[in-house]
Formats: structure tokens, C-alpha cells, sequence
């Protein structure tokens, strides 16, 4: 049994010329879920010149640690007058 926690999960990004980047559905997927959707969209994609789609790992390695703020904040937030 896979532990879903632990699984690296995957964004889609949606790439268009003249839009950016957005993420798709706004969720994330397991890989094997990521690219079964991937290449569906890829599939539908009729407009293949101005947009492409893109698998991004989701990286939690910077949210997963406790923030730790500088000397510098520090000082700033003892001298803020409330």
C-alpha cells in the first residue's frame, strides 16, 4: 500500500503564448495520474503553436520548515510603535 503523503505529486502547467503560465485545475497528481492527463490534454490540444502543457514537481521543501526570521527583522519588529 502506498503512503499518499510521502508520493511526490505533480502540477500540470498550461503554457500559452500569449497568457503565461497557469497551473491546470489548480490541483496536483500523482505521476501516473499527471501524465494520463497530461496526454489527454495533449491529445485535445488543437492549438499546439501557442500552447503546450508541462508537468512541474510540486516542491514542499520550503514550506515544510519553520520559518526563521533574521537580526535584521528582528530589529525592525522592536521598533514598530505597537
Amino acid at each position: 500500500m502506498k503512503n499518499e503523503l510521502n508520493e511526490k505529486q505533480f502540477f500540470i502547467i498550461k503554457k500559452a503564448k500569449y497568457i503565461g503560465y497557469q497551473i491546470h485545475d489548480n490541483k496536483s497528481y500523482d505521476l501516473t495520474t499527471a501524465v494520463k492527463k497530461l496526454l489527454a490534454l495533449d491529445t485535445l490540444n488543437e492549438d499546439r503553436t501557442d500552447t503546450s502543457y508541462h508537468l512541474q514537481e510540486v516542491n514542499f521543501s520550503m514550506v515544510d520548515k519553520p520559518l526563521v526570521l533574521t537580526d535584521e527583522v528582528k530589529e525592525e519588529q522592536s521598533e514598530m510603535p505597537f
